[in-house]
């Protein structure tokens, strides 16, 4: 039986299987394929990756065409039949050849294909602003609206007699354009006195802050006062003070004070300091007290 075969792409496949058809030139059968296919030149061709699509579609055909025809065993792909496909090939193989090979190829598993992958993790790091937040106002009752708290008095001297009037701090009024403000007073003529009054204040580290307040300082015996002195320290470190000049006999003359510092600690201790040396009576008042980011 001649079988004409219509597919162009399978010469070259053919081409190359024909080189070498007796049966003295098959190669043997390598371990990697299966018992019921022999490596000979045919199959080889079938399985050249450059050949392979075409040799399917080419067995395809030709097990299709086998299957519905009373093919024998010697059918062959004739001389006439290669030329008419412009192939080289003198030679023709047998049915059994082409049905084996064909088989091989239509059944074959595929070569399993492993995938490497490679993930390349990247780290980036973004700067970002400081996430520190403290509640406002910083300094709580600045204003002394609500009377003393928290605020304390850390130290007074000399010491505090409760059987004498002389000396005396507390919430009064009027304040600073406000109801209230935080006096001190001693009326006693000595030679040194001293009143600290303090709070801590929450702050975020490495943050600048300015500081403002209102004060004034008075001779208790309108006489006018040059060596009283009132200073704000944060932690011990001096943030804004008065000068000789700012003592003046009544009436009594508000001033500002103001300063800046920058936060070294979650928190600091803010604290006022009244101070007298060689002095008759002397009043003091503050009013006012912020702190806020530069």
């Amino acid at each position: 039986m001649i079988l004409s075969v219509s597919l162009v792409a399978i010469s070259a496949l053919l081409h190359q299987a024909f080189a070498a058809p007796n049966a003295a030139n098959l190669d043997k059968r390598e371990g990697i394929a299966s018992k019921a296919c022999n490596r000979d030149n045919l199959y080889r061709s079938f399985i050249d990756p450059r050949y392979s699509a075409s040799a399917s579609s080419f067995c395809s055909t030709y097990i299709r065409s086998t299957i519905s025809t009373a093919a024998t065993a010697t059918a062959t792909v004739s001389q006439r039949a290669l030329e008419e496909r412009d192939l080289p090939a003198t030679t023709a193989f047998p049915s059994s050849r082409l049905s084996s090979a064909c088989s091989c190829i239509l059944t074959a598993k595929p070569t399993p294909t492993t995938v490497y992958t490679t993930t390349k993790t990247t780290t980036t790091t973004v700067a970002t602003g400081s996430s520190c937040s403290v509640p406002t106002p910083i300094v709580k009752n600045g204003g002394f609206e609500a009377g003393q708290a928290p605020w304390a008095v850390t130290f007074v001297k000399p010491a505090y007699d409760p059987d004498y009037d002389y000396e005396s701090f507390n919430v009064t009024s009027p304040g600073y354009n406000s109801a209230h403000a935080y006096t001190v007073t001693d009326n006693q003529a000595s030679s040194y006195f001293e009143l600290d009054l303090a709070q801590t204040i929450t702050l975020c580290p490495g943050q600048k802050y300015n500081f403002a307040a209102r004060f004034y300082m008075t001779d208790s015996f309108n006489i006018p006062t040059k060596e009283t002195y009132l200073t704000f320290y944060v932690d011990d470190v001096r943030l804004a003070g008065s000068v000789f000049a700012d003592g003046v006999g009544p009436p009594i003359v508000w001033k500002p004070l103001s300063g800046s510092f920058t936060a070294k600690g979650a928190s600091a201790v803010l604290r006022a300091q009244f101070q007298a040396t060689n002095y008759v009576g002397v009043t003091w008042g503050i009013d006012d007290v912020v702190v806020t980011p530069a």
